[in-house]
């Protein structure tokens, strides 16, 4: 004998795939087979910033060099950037690191790369002990 419970388990089942959009139609084997290269591009070439803008001069964030296509989205500070859809899209599916956003809620650090093998973070807070770590 049918158990009522799992009868209605499994009409509630049917009655939520019967609301599912169709399935997209089978992929053709032959398409995947194919022996034809696809062009992909490659990204363009990435330059990075050295200089600091004009605009970026009287800010906190004056050290910071940025592309020029980065759109300041915050005026003075903090320090938000990101790059308009049109240089995105010429860019295609890979995006160059120049052209990545920047979102802070402060002052960017000013940092020598020589420091910062010698940086340590620690874990503080509601613990037993704090535990310094390299940060390498």
């Amino acid at each position: 004998m049918e158990d009522p419970v799992q009868h209605k388990h499994d009409q509630l089942i049917l009655h939520k795939h019967e609301e599912l959009p169709p399935s997209p139609p089978q992929t053709e084997e032959s398409c995947s087979e194919s022996s034809e290269e696809v062009d992909i591009p490659l990204p363009p070439p990435t330059t990075i910033p050295t200089e600091t803008l004009d605009v970026d001069k009287k800010t906190p964030d004056a050290h910071v060099p940025r592309d020029p296509r980065l759109i300041r989205l915050t005026g003075v500070h903090p320090f938000n950037v990101e790059a308009p859809l049109s240089a995105l899209f010429n860019e295609g599916f890979l995006t160059s690191p120049e052209l990545f956003y920047v979102r802070n809620h402060g002052a960017v650090p000013e940092v020598q790369d020589e420091d910062i093998p010698d940086w340590e973070f620690s874990v503080e807070g509601q613990v037993l002990k704090s535990c310094p770590r390299p940060f390498v």
